[in-house]
């Protein structure tokens, strides 16, 4: 009888949770969904199974609506990676070239940073379960339900205050893993329009890649 009301208040327990996934998740959704404007410090951690030492990275990211993205590297090197809604731009300095991407809206759809801008559905496009089976976590693992080229799936660490993503874990198919971690979080800063705009520095070359 004891074993029988164990089980049977570890399976309620269970279903609590659950269904707090789709809660959190919502409100999530939400909150991208409505903010305009985005800024915050980043570090980004990359571990890849072939190679024992990791690389990790500091800068600020801004993002707007449109799928509109500024990650600005600062450490260990300087490097811009920008999207105006329409190309990507991924430049460095030190070699002074721009590499050139057309959008795919089609198939970003799912890219883990356009979430951070606002797009994307998290209920619709994931399988969403808890990472981690404690009460107070807020860490929940998304897997596509459409196989994604660049990512198995997404762990998501929210802040239940304000709902806004702490932590981005991003794990290939080779578990590589990518890891973005937010701090000093401001909601609707001021950013001008322009500011997501990409200008060519003086002496700069620019390669156009083509995406099939």
């Amino acid at each position: 009888m004891r074993y029988a009301v164990f089980v049977l208040s570890i399976l309620l327990s269970s279903q609590v949770h659950a269904a707090g996934v789709d809660d959190v998740l919502s409100k999530l959704q939400e909150k991208y969904k409505n903010m305009d404007t985005l800024q915050a410090s980043f570090t980004q951690s990359y571990q890849s199974k072939r190679f024992s030492e990791g690389l990790t990275e500091k800068g600020v990211v801004y993002l707007g609506k449109g799928g509109r993205m500024k990650w600005d590297y600062q450490k260990p090197e300087r490097k811009i990676f920008l999207s105006d809604g329409f190309f990507y731009f991924y430049y460095v300095p030190a070699d002074r070239q721009v590499v050139k991407t057309p959008v795919n809206h089609q198939d970003n759809q799912q890219s883990p940073a356009l979430f951070l801008a606002g797009r994307g559905d998290f209920g619709k496009d994931f399988k969403a379960e808890w990472a981690d089976p404690r009460q107070a976590s807020r860490i929940i693992k998304l897997t596509p339900l459409n196989p994604q080229p660049d990512f198995q799936h997404l762990i998501v660490e929210v802040d239940p205050v304000r709902n806004l993503i702490l932590r981005l874990l991003v794990i290939d198919a080779l578990d590589n893993r990518t890891e973005y971690k937010f701090t000093n979080i401001l909601e609707n800063p001021s950013i001008p329009e322009n500011f997501f705009l990409f200008q060519t520095p003086p002496g700069t070359d620019v390669i156009l890649q083509r995406t099939e």
